[in-house]
C-alpha cells in the first residue's frame, strides 16, 4: 500500500485510519434514535379509531393543574405589570420569580400562570413599587398591611 521508504507514512496512515473509524462511529451513534423513538402513542389517539393525534396533547397542562389567565386594565400608560403571589414566594420583580405581564394593543396587561390544585393569594405589581389586589377578581382577604390580596383557587 505505501511504498519502501515511506515508514512514516505508515504510521501516519494508521492513525489517520483510528481517527476515520473514530469518526465513523461518532457518526453512526448521532444518526440513531434512542429506544422506543416514534413508537409513544397518546391515550386519546389509542381510543380513538387509530388517527394520530397531534402533539398538542404533550404541551396541554395535566389533569391536576389550571392554567388561568390574568387581565389588568387601566393601566396602559404605567412601563410594567408583574402577577406575584404566596405561589411565587411573593417575589418582588422577574428576576426573583414575579411574572411579567404583556401589554396589549387594547391597553390591557395579560399574562397566564399554571397553578396546581389549592387557594392561592396574589396581587400586581404596578411598575415595580405599587402592589395592588386584582379589581376583577371579587374573591380577597386582608393582607395584614391594611389591604386585601386576591385569592384564586384552582379545582382541577
Amino acid at each position: 500500500m505505501f511504498a519502501a521508504g515511506q515508514g512514516g507514512g505508515v504510521a501516519r496512515g494508521l492513525k489517520s485510519r483510528g481517527a476515520m473509524r473514530l469518526v465513523l462511529v461518532v457518526l453512526a451513534l448521532a444518526a440513531c434514535e434512542p429506544p422506543g423513538y416514534g413508537r409513544h402513542v397518546a391515550a386519546d389517539a389509542a381510543a380513538s379509531d387509530g388517527a394520530h393525534a397531534g402533539d398538542a396533547a404533550p404541551d396541554a397542562p395535566s389533569a391536576t393543574t389550571c392554567a388561568h389567565p390574568f387581565r389588568l386594565e387601566g393601566h396602559s400608560q404605567d412601563s410594567s405589570v408583574w402577577l406575584s403571589g404566596d405561589f411565587l414566594g411573593w417575589a418582588g420583580d422577574p428576576a426573583h420569580g414575579a411574572v411579567a405581564l404583556s401589554l396589549g394593543t387594547d391597553g390591557a396587561w395579560t399574562g397566564s400562570y399554571t397553578f396546581t390544585a389549592g387557594t392561592f393569594l396574589y396581587k400586581f405589581i404596578i411598575d415595580g413599587t405599587t402592589w395592588i389586589a386584582d379589581p376583577s377578581d371579587p374573591d380577597s382577604q386582608p393582607d395584614g398591611d391594611g389591604g386585601e390580596n386576591s385569592v384564586y383557587t384552582c379545582t382541577p
